[in-house]
């Protein structure tokens, strides 16, 4: 099972969860930064690291994963990329990255377990890609704290009622939103996924949550189900 974007094709066949959306709204949307070392949570077959590789030129690239298929997967797709030099894979648990690593990540991306709340599919690799299970957002979010560079930047996509949580958690550990952008599939639809761009502020006295906020708003298909130009436009970095 092979996807084709403009500068790379990959295949996501062996690994926990298929490439979506989400994947390519967050890789079009992460900061117009210039990062060194960027790590990817939870990278599947490897499409965002990928991405991110095409979209920072000058950056080198961990991509972790806790399933053992999906590693073997991102493995082979990296090989067969032309980022080959600049991106790494490896099974492991950001959890253990926290506590291992000495080294800083300037942008740390994830498209997270989620739908805490929904049913369990019967499928086990499944259901742990996409429950809060094998990886609280306390977890999560600590684990970025220990790692992110003094300015860097932590980027990810999340069903919207998840997100609430999530930055409210991300509050208590001391980050800000910078940035939120709530994904609408068409018009006059309820909000389904936000991307958030989050900073560590350690001075209390400064925070910024809620305030000060870039705020965006996309609308991914219109009333006829075409691709709005708004999304076209957002995508043709990756999209053919």
């Amino acid at each position: 099972m092979e996807f084709h974007c403009k500068e790379f094709s990959l295949n996501h066949s062996k690994s926990s969860m298929k490439i979506g959306t989400d994947a390519i709204l967050l890789s079009s949307l992460t900061p117009k930064i210039s990062p060194q070392n960027i790590l990817d949570i939870g990278t599947g077959c490897g499409i965002i690291a990928l991405c991110l590789a095409q979209k920072y030129t000058n950056a080198t690239i961990l991509a972790i994963d806790i399933d053992q298929n999906s590693i073997l997967e991102a493995k082979e797709n990296f090989r067969n990329s032309k980022y080959s030099e600049r991106i790494n894979a490896k099974e492991i648990d950001i959890k253990d990255i926290a506590k291992s690593n000495t080294k800083k990540f300037d942008l740390i991306v994830s498209n997270p377990p989620f739908f805490i709340s929904s049913l369990e599919s019967p499928k086990e690799r499944r259901n742990k890609a996409r429950h809060n299970i094998s990886l609280s957002y306390e977890d999560l979010i600590i684990s970025t704290k220990n790692i992110l560079s003094s300015n860097g930047i932590f980027s990810l996509i999340l069903p919207y009622k998840e997100s609430i949580l999530f930055e409210n958690i991300a509050y208590q550990q001391s980050f800000e939103t910078i940035y939120r952008a709530k994904i609408f599939s068409k018009p006059n639809k309820e909000c389904e996924r936000v991307v958030l761009h989050l900073k560590t502020n350690e001075n209390n006295s400064q925070k910024l949550f809620f305030n000060n906020i870039v705020e965006q708003e996309i609308v991914l298909r219109d009333q006829n189900n075409n691709p709005t130009p708004q999304y076209n436009n957002l995508v043709k970095e990756f999209l053919l």
